[in-house]
């Protein structure tokens, strides 16, 4: 399999990457889906009007339908990573992956919620990420990688698979995306235009709980927390754990979560018992609202362990 280096692969190392894909046996997965994927799930696909999908979420249940089967249209960059030690090489891959626009799809997958898709691809290492055409492995890579080597590796890809694969339904169609109405994310974020935080802040949590993971969602409720906050403090108390809560709703109503972050690491680093308890337990709901491996969260998370120890 390829390598991302200084140049794109040749034709006699794409023929080797296309030999030696078929050392890696998927079927197992294909099988396991198969046994557990909720039948309704297992309809469900990219249907016109949703958009071209550049980033999927991959588990054992899903892979036959988000790999396996998305890869006969268009390449699928499986990027096996762990959320207990991430890394930007996941913000990288989604950001060129949306910039292509649907010509390929950045799928992450967990390798500590789905081991078994890790031992399909043979990785010895995380991050690492496995280029999938038409079901089988086409290329791959270990560790991480600079963005200009990562934009070759995927042009290679592309040239590789190009008129190959039948490409996304509904592509060739063109015009404009109809755009898939969500009316309980437009209720709340009505609620939130026009000032009802309390409002606002019941209709998110409804949201937060019945879609997790989506951190857009949570992003949002943490924010409408925050300025219901600031908005109804008057007399919070004085010392440094209460001033610390204050600036940090403000800085994050403001949208600024850097200042939000720093202010609260500053005061766990000055305060004990419950009071470090306190800030930490804000501190940590804030970093929860943003993905884990967003650069703002690990430099918090680095300045925390820090002020901890």
């Amino acid at each position: 399999m390829t390598r991302p280096g200084n140049r794109p692969p040749s034709a006699s190392e794409q023929k080797l990457a296309a030999s030696l894909a078929g050392a890696v046996d998927l079927s197992g997965l294909k099988k396991r889906a198969e046994a557990k994927r909720d039948p309704a799930t297992a309809a469900r696909g990219t249907g016109p009007g949703s958009g071209p999908v550049t980033l999927v979420e991959v588990d054992e249940a899903t892979f036959e339908q988000e790999v396996l089967v998305r890869s006969t249209q268009v390449p699928v960059v499986v990027e096996l990573m762990s959320r207990r030690a991430p890394t930007v090489l996941t913000t990288l891959l989604s950001s060129l992956a949306e910039e292509g626009g649907g010509q390929w799809v950045h799928a992450v997958v967990d390798v500590d919620a789905a081991p078994g898709i890790a031992q399909a691809f043979q990785a010895r290492a995380v991050p690492t990420v496995v280029a999938v055409a038409a079901g089988r492995p086409l290329a791959d890579f270990e560790g991480e990688q600079p963005e200009d080597a990562l934009r070759q590796w995927i042009a290679a890809v592309l040239q590789a698979t190009e008129g190959k694969l039948s490409g996304t339904p509904g592509a060739e169609s063109g015009g404009e995306p109809e755009e898939v109405a969500d009316t309980e994310r437009d209720a709340a974020e009505d609620a939130l235009a026009e000032g009802e935080l309390a409002t606002a802040e019941e209709r998110f949590t409804a949201l937060v709980d019945s879609r997790p993971g989506d951190h857009t969602l949570l992003e949002a409720l943490r924010y409408v927390q925050a300025a219901r906050r600031a908005a109804e403090e008057t007399d919070a108390g004085e010392g440094t754990v209460p001033a610390a809560l204050r600036a940090a709703d403000r800085a994050l109503a403001g949208g600024e979560y850097e200042p939000a972050f720093a202010v609260l690491v500053d005061a766990i680093r000055v305060s004990a018992g419950d009071d470090r308890a306190t800030l930490r337990a804000r501190l940590v709901d804030l970093l929860e609202a943003l993905p884990t491996d967003d650069p703002r969260v690990l430099a918090a998370r680095r300045n925390l362990a820090n002020a901890l120890y």
